[in-house]
């Protein structure tokens, strides 16, 4: 202590001459006089002091360091004691105070420690105390403190101990508290506490202690608990959590086996357990498990939470047989890799329900069947990448969806039927066959103007008249088998309209190139007759082989194979 001078025996008698006794340069505090300019330390601990603490006490304006622990004080922490900016410590523990903790408080931002335990305090924390960001220990406990805990806690980036056990706290934890990345030890046990441990709790990678048994939590132990690399003690014992334990704790250097570091007893945590705790699971209420949705399993003998799986890279791992339809379940996947294994059959509609999905590689394998429908509510798909598989069938309209693709690549599979036009409707770059490749199939013409020129090789071999025929011919229109087929020289092509009708016929190659518009245009009703007399656009002679033409007659469209002999 400094500017402390001691009254004498015969002042302590008379109060009148005591006010005497100080300077006005001083202060009267239990029978002594402090100076008010060069008071810097002022330590009363047990001193056997009673009494409340007096208001002029916030006079002292240049003490550094307060200690009135361990005494009989009682009442309230007078508001004045905000008045006292310079200070670093201030220490009134184990007295008998009570009453709220003053908002006041906050204005001691050079605060390094604040301890207050063992009282009678009530009330709420005051968010103010979040000002006291030089605030390194912050110590409440044993107290009738009630409400919640303030988010602005989360503001005292210095914090390393944050010790508010032992009161009447409710609420859920503040996110917020995973702003305290220096903290080394949290103990709120013995409260009130209710809702989920809060994720942002892995932040606190210096943390040594959690305390938060003796509460109401409810909700799953967050997965990010593992990155806790510093835990030594995870006390969560007499709550109400529930779920499975995430499957990675086991990558925790904690001792999760060992009861006096690790107590997770009487909760309702569902089985099966982590091999890595298996004897120190307790007692475990486990009625209301089957109500409880799966937060995890295992592809490939690793275990993904369902949470925080984002993306899965499994290419180029020698997998074969299917593709597992548990992958349908990890909801939050943006990138999937899967391409360059041996997967076989077909791919599982399950994936139609990774709804985030950004990137889907499944290239490379012996994938079979047809793109599932459920595709077509990936609606956040980029990438589509199919290529280099034994898929087949047509594209499904579904797949059009799709508009926030950029890249589509269905090339070298079995794929076989027609193209619908919607295809030009999805966003990506056609004008560029680095943004897609649909080539090596067996799509059929007329092809989308999009895709003119831009498809590649197609086996049309299959492409008979059955399957040309896009839709069952209206009872409005007849449409003749072109003649003769083949031909030598020209081609007839002979339809009927039972109305006037507008009417287009185009004529392709195997490549779904344009050859030549035979007609565009209305026509009354009746029998029509069409010559193709073999030559292109600009009247050079077409060369031998197979062509396929596109009849438009109103909104219907049908097409035929013709071929060519030279």
């Amino acid at each position: 202590m400094f500017g402390f001078k001691k009254k004498t025996g015969l002042l302590f008698f008379f109060s009148h001459i005591i006010a005497q006794d100080c300077s006005e340069s001083e202060i009267e505090l239990w029978d002594n006089c402090y100076s008010i300019d060069s008071t810097i330390i002022l330590d009363l601990t047990a001193q056997n002091l009673y009494g409340t603490i007096p208001t002029s006490i916030g006079q002292l304006v240049n003490l550094t360091y307060l200690n009135l622990s361990s005494n009989n004080l009682a009442g309230l922490i007078p508001d004045e004691i905000g008045y006292l900016i310079n200070l670093e410590y201030l220490y009134l523990q184990n007295n008998e105070l009570n009453g709220p903790i003053p908002g006041s408080i906050g204005n001691l931002i050079k605060l390094v420690k604040l301890k207050l335990y063992s009282n009678q305090l009530n009330g709420n924390i005051p968010n103010q105390i979040g000002s006291l960001d030089s605030l390194v220990d912050l110590s409440l406990y044993l107290n009738n403190l009630s409400g919640e805990i303030p988010h602005e806690i989360g503001y005292l980036s210095k914090l390393e101990r944050l010790y508010l056990f032992r009161n009447d706290l409710t609420g859920s934890i503040p996110s917020q508290i995973g702003g305290l990345v220096n903290l080394t030890h949290l103990f709120l046990h013995g409260n009130q506490l209710s809702g989920q441990i809060p994720e942002s709790i892995g932040n606190l990678t210096k943390l040594n202690s959690l305390y938060l048994y003796e509460n109401q939590l409810t909700g799953l132990i967050p997965s990010s608990l593992v990155d806790l690399v510093s835990l030594n003690y995870f006390w969560i014992h007499e709550n109400r959590l529930t779920g499975e334990l995430p499957c990675n704790i086991c990558e925790m250097q904690l001792d999760l086996d060992n009861s006096s570091f690790v107590k997770i007893q009487d909760n309702e945590f569902c089985s099966p357990y982590p091999n890595c705790m298996l004897t120190n699971i307790g007692y475990q209420d486990t009625a209301n498990c089957i109500l409880i949705p799966e937060r995890q399993f295992y592809i490939y003998d690793e275990c993904y939470i369902i949470d925080d799986t984002d993306s899965l890279n499994l290419s180029n791992n020698n997998l074969s047989g299917s593709i597992p339809s548990d992958i349908g379940r990890l909801i939050n996947l943006e990138y999937l890799y899967l391409n360059g294994n041996e997967f076989s059959g077909q791919i599982p509609v399950e994936l139609g329900n990774l709804e985030n999905l950004k990137h889907l590689y499944l290239y490379d394998n012996e994938l079979t069947g047809e793109i599932p429908p459920e595709f077509g509510n990936l609606t956040n798909l980029t990438n589509l990448f199919l290529h280099e598989n034994q898929l087949s069938g047509e594209l499904p309209l579904e797949l059009y969806n799709l508009n926030e693709l950029q890249y589509l690549y269905l090339n070298d599979n079995l794929f076989s039927g027609f193209i619908d036009s919607n295809i030009c409707q999805i966003g990506l770059n056609w004008t560029s066959s680095l943004y897609f490749n649909l080539s090596n199939n067996s799509f059929c013409p007329p092809y989308p103007e999009c895709l003119d020129n831009h498809l590649g090789y197609q086996d049309i071999s299959n492409c008979n008249e059955s399957l040309l025929l896009k839709d069952a011919i209206p009872n409005n229109y007849l449409i003749h088998y072109p003649y003769p087929n083949p031909s030598n020289s020209s081609i007839i092509i002979n339809y009927l309209l039972s109305k006037s009708s507008f009417v287009k016929i185009i004529v392709y190659d195997v490549f779904g190139k344009k050859i030549k518009t035979l007609f565009e245009g209305n026509q009354s009703s009746g029998i029509k007759k069409l010559l193709w007399d073999g030559r292109n656009s600009l009247g050079a002679i077409a060369s031998s082989g197979t062509y396929i033409y596109n009849i438009q007659i109103d909104d219907y469209v049908a097409t035929k194979k013709v071929i060519l002999l030279k």
